[in-house]
């Protein structure tokens, strides 16, 4: 409880005890004797600011709700947030990979109106985020962006923070990784129509061309692919064939895409470098057709290492918890509860309390050691942190490469 807050008790304890020591004819000194024995008695209940929840909106894919639930329960059996417990709200919005529009909107509002709510975590995709960014802005709600990577979300407003890296950082810095450090000159690239797509070709192709690269195919399509867009991927990789392999191929696409992409560029016969932007960082699309993916580098936002205790931590509580591998998605957003935990202990236990918590992160430079590693909110409310590359050997992902891109 604030200062304020205690100060306006006493007043109002002070002021009902003298009305009546005007009828009673009690004295000053057995006033204030008085007074300080209700204000010792009522100062934990009837003057404590503290709600009885908090609550935190979850707009995550259901692949990540394991990670809030593991974070929200860890915090809860510590005691809570201050000793108000926290509770999740939104888990039975249940989504696959898309958000509907009309579902943003809707939960928007319920968020908006439930006055414990002091955050929002998501969205898990570019696109639906940025449909979201607008609407908690205009409400005042901090949202806390875990794997979606477009340039223009923390534009949007200053309720947004990111803790993944934009594709600002990662697609300048994956060009410069393929062209000044493994060499490739003559690149074709093939993403998937969206804001995730679109953003990370752009800015890896204009970088690829101020290095004095060559962009030697550039070909988009539907995320879930149709029969045109096969045979549209098929043309343009025959079309390599006839006019000369590239050096390498980059996919910013999504699994499925991606893994019919990548067994069309082998029946091809195109035996070209492969390079997989963070969507393709789950283990287990290494792990399906390990053989056609052998060699083949990936962007990485999360990698555990045996030296990391707080990471390792996570992985072996996660396995527990979900019996499953923890992913970036997975780690940012069991990052994200602990984020916004920290906010309320330290800026209270409102909205407004949430957002000056992070701003004064971003002042300060604040390093946050996360279970996904070490970040810090930069001015444009975008993480700073490592970007690896790793390589499909065996079905398993190795270490390669970390990326300086801060």
């Amino acid at each position: 409880m604030g200062l304020r807050s205690i100060v306006n008790c006493w007043f109002a304890l002070t002021a009902f005890l003298r009305l009546i020591a005007g009828c009673c004819r009690f004295t000053s000194a057995v006033v204030i004797f008085i007074c300080s024995i209700l204000f010792s008695i009522t100062l934990p209940t009837a003057c404590d600011s503290r709600p009885d929840r908090v609550v935190i909106g979850i707009a995550l894919t259901r692949s990540n709700h394991s990670a809030v639930e593991l974070a929200a329960r860890e915090i809860n059996a510590s005691g809570g947030i201050g000793g108000v417990p926290l509770e999740l709200m939104g888990l039975e919005w249940d989504v696959v990979d898309r958000f509907d529009a009309e579902d943003i909107l809707k939960w928007a509002d319920r968020f908006a109106a439930t006055d414990d709510l002091v955050a929002v975590i998501g969205h898990s995709d570019s696109s639906s985020t940025l449909s979201a960014a607008a609407s908690y802005n205009q409400k005042k709600i901090p949202q806390i962006v875990t794997i979606a990577t477009n340039p223009a979300i923390t534009n949007i407003g200053d309720w947004t923070y990111r803790l993944c890296l934009s594709d600002a950082a990662q697609g300048p810095a994956l060009a410069e990784y393929a062209v000044l450090d493994w060499g490739k000159k003559r690149i074709a690239v093939f993403y998937v129509n969206d804001d995730y797509g679109r953003g990370l070709a752009q800015l890896f192709e204009k970088r690829v061309r101020e290095l004095g690269g060559e962009i030697v195919a550039n070909v988009m399509h539907r995320n879930v692919l149709e029969a045109d867009d096969k045979e549209l991927i098929s043309s343009a990789l025959a079309n390599l064939k006839r006019i000369g392999e590239p050096d390498l191929i980059a996919l910013f696409q999504r699994i499925n895409a991606a893994n019919w992409t990548i067994n069309a560029i082998r029946e091809a016969g195109i035996s070209a470098s492969l390079l997989g932007g963070d969507s393709l960082g789950p283990i287990s699309f290494i792990k399906e057709d390990a053989e056609l993916k052998e060699g083949m580098r990936i962007s990485q936002f999360f990698l555990p290492r045996p030296e990391d205790e707080h990471a390792m931590k996570f992985v072996n509580n996660f396995r527990q918890f979900a019996n499953a591998e923890p992913e970036y998605g997975q780690a940012f957003a069991y990052d994200s509860v602990y984020l916004v935990r920290d906010a309320v202990l330290n800026g209270g236990f409102s909205r407004e309390g949430v957002k000056s918590y992070l701003d004064k992160l971003i002042r300060e430079k604040t390093v946050i050691n996360g279970a996904g590693g070490a970040y810090a909110l930069g001015p444009d409310h975008d993480a700073r942190r490592s970007l690896y590359i790793v390589e499909a050997r065996g079905g398993s992902q190795h270490f390669l490469k970390a990326l300086d891109v801060n």
